[in-house]
C-alpha cells in the first residue's frame, strides 16, 4: 500500500505542477479549445510520468580513488571496532502507513458516495419529467429551478418552457455538441481518486470555466447579438453553483464569462506561449527517470579491492593436506624423469591420491579451466593485485572458466594427467607474471 500511496502523492504533485504552469500562463488567453486540450492532457500526463521511474538509464560512474587502509590506520595502532548502528523498528513506519491508507481509503468512499448522489439525483429528475426532442436534442421538462444540460439531455423548468430565451438554448446545445459531459466524468473520476488533492477541485473549476467560454463562443458566432446575450448573463449573477455533472447557464462563473466575452481576442502570436509547457514537462520526465550506475557496489568493490591487496593466496591447495605431503619445492634444478633433460621447478609438488578435492587458495576468477597438454587438466584462478594461482595434472574440474571462486571453495579433484609420473597436484603462485615460491604464502 505504501508504494501506491507513494504514487498518489508523485501523481498529484505533478497535476499541482502542471496545473500552476496552465493558470500562470494560459488560462487568460482566448485560445478555449486548446485550453481544454490542455487541461485535459495534464490527467493523463500527471498520471503517467510517475510511472517512468520504472525507466533506468545508464551512467557511466566516475573512478573513486580510495587510499590503501595501511595509509589509514598506521600499522603499529590498533584498529578500533566499528559498530554499526542498528536500523530503527519499522513498527512506526508501518503504523504511519496504515493509519493513512485508512484516511485515503476512507475519503475515497466518501467521494464516491457524494458523486452517486448526483448521478441519482439526476436520474430521479429524468424519471419524474417528460421527454420531446426537437431539431435532433432531446428536451427533458421537469421540476428544476435552472436550465441545464446533461448526458445529451437539455432540462429545462416545466414552469419556464415558453420564457427561455433562444440564446440560452443555444448555449446548452453547445455543451451537448462539443461532449462537455464527457470531460465533466473524467474530471469527476480523477477527484474521487485524488480527493485529498486540492489542486484536483482548482482543477475542476478550471476546466468548467473553460466549457462556458467554448459554449459562450459558439452562441455569438451565431445572428445572436453580444449586447443582447450579455444582458442575459448580468440578469443570473445571483444564481446558485453549477452540480457535478451539470452544465448550467446559470453559472457562479458569470463575471468571468462577461470578462472573457468582452475581452479583446489574443494575439494569434501568443499560441506560441504554449510552448513553455515543453521544458516544464521535460524537468517532471527527468525528475522521474532514475539514473543507473553501470556497477551499483563500486565502492564496496573498491574497498573490496583495497582490503584484498595484503591477502595474497594462503591456505593450503589440498584439502586436509600440510606441508608434508610436499614431494618437490620451487628453484630444484632436477632433470625431468620423462623430458630427460634439466628443468628448474617453478612451484611445488604435493603429493594427493587421485579423487581428492584441490581449494582455491584466495578468493578470485577462473580465467582457464581445461586440457592444457604437458599441465594435463590445469586451472588458472585470476586474484586481485596481480596475483595468479596454477593448479596441473587434475582429475576433473569443478569449476568453469570465467567463474567467480571463494577462498577454500572445491574447484576440482587431484589426478595423474598431463606430463605426470604419478598422482599429485603441482601448484604455482605467480605476482605479475612473475613465479613465485608457494611456500612463502602457505600458513
Amino acid at each position: 500500500m505504501s508504494n501506491i500511496l507513494t504514487y498518489l502523492f508523485q501523481a498529484s504533485l505533478c497535476l499541482a505542477i502542471l496545473y500552476c504552469s496552465y493558470y500562470l500562463f494560459f488560462r487568460r488567453l482566448t485560445f478555449h479549445k486548446i485550453n481544454r486540450v490542455v487541461l485535459l492532457l495534464l490527467i493523463p500526463c500527471s498520471l503517467g510520468i510517475p510511472l517512468l521511474n520504472q525507466i533506468e538509464f545508464t551512467v557511466t560512474p566516475e573512478t573513486i580513488t580510495i587510499p590503501l587502509f595501511k595509509e589509514l590506520l598506521p600499522i603499529d595502532q590498533p584498529a578500533t571496532e566499528v559498530v554499526l548502528p542498528k536500523k530503527p523498528h519499522s513498527e512506526e513506519k508501518n503504523y504511519l502507513t496504515n493509519l493513512l491508507s485508512s484516511i485515503y481509503i476512507l475519503g475515497f468512499f466518501i467521494a464516491i458516495f457524494r458523486l452517486s448522489l448526483s448521478v441519482i439525483q439526476l436520474y430521479r429528475i429524468k424519471k419524474k419529467s417528460t421527454i420531446f426532442s426537437k431539431d435532433g436534442y432531446r428536451f427533458v421538462t421537469t421540476d428544476t429551478p435552472h436550465i441545464f444540460s446533461s448526458f445529451g439531455w437539455i432540462f429545462i423548468p416545466n414552469k419556464k418552457t415558453n420564457e427561455i430565451a433562444s440564446a440560452v438554448i443555444e448555449h446548452e446545445k453547445a455543451h451537448i455538441k462539443l461532449w462537455h459531459t464527457a470531460d465533466l466524468i473524467l474530471t469527476e473520476i480523477y477527484v474521487v481518486i485524488f480527493w485529498f488533492n486540492p489542486f484536483s477541485y482548482f482543477f475542476r473549476k478550471s476546466i468548467r470555466s473553460v466549457h462556458e467560454f467554448q459554449a459562450d463562443s459558439f452562441v455569438l458566432n451565431t445572428q445572436i447579438k453580444k449586447s443582447y446575450y450579455l444582458e442575459l448573463l448580468i440578469n443570473t449573477l445571483q444564481t446558485k453553483q453549477t452540480k457535478k455533472l451539470h452544465s448550467y447557464f446559470n453559472h457562479s462563473l458569470i463575471k468571468k464569462r462577461i470578462d472573457m466575452i468582452t475581452k479583446t481576442h489574443s494575439n494569434q502570436k501568443s499560441i506560441f506561449r504554449y510552448i513553455l509547457l515543453l521544458p516544464i514537462f521535460i524537468i517532471l520526465l527527468t525528475a522521474f527517470i532514475k539514473p543507473k550506475f553501470d556497477d551499483k557496489n563500486i565502492v564496496d568493490d573498491i574497498i573490496e579491492e583495497e582490503i584484498k591487496v595484503e591477502i595474497p593466496p594462503s591456505i593450503f591447495p589440498i584439502e586436509n593436506g600440510s606441508k608434508d605431503n610436499i614431494t618437490a619445492v620451487y628453484g630444484k634444478t632436477h632433470k625431468h624423469p620423462l623430458l630427460k633433460k634439466k628443468v628448474i621447478h617453478k612451484g611445488i609438488d604435493i603429493r594427493a591420491k587421485i579423487g581428492t578435492s584441490v581449494l582455491a587458495t584466495e578468493d578470485g576468477t577462473v580465467s582457464v579451466a581445461k586440457d592444457k597438454g604437458n599441465w594435463g587438466n590445469l586451472i588458472v584462478i585470476t586474484h586481485a593485485n596481480g596475483y595468479e594461482t596454477w593448479y596441473a595434472h587434475l582429475d576433473s574440474f569443478g569449476v568453469t572458466e570465467n567463474q567467480k571462486v571463494s577462498k577454500g571453495q572445491v574447484i576440482g579433484k587431484s589426478g595423474n594427467t598431463g606430463l605426470s609420473t604419478g598422482p599429485h597436484l603441482h601448484y604455482e603462485v605467480r605476482l605479475n607474471g612473475k613465479n613465485m615460491d608457494p611456500m612463502d604464502y602457505l600458513k
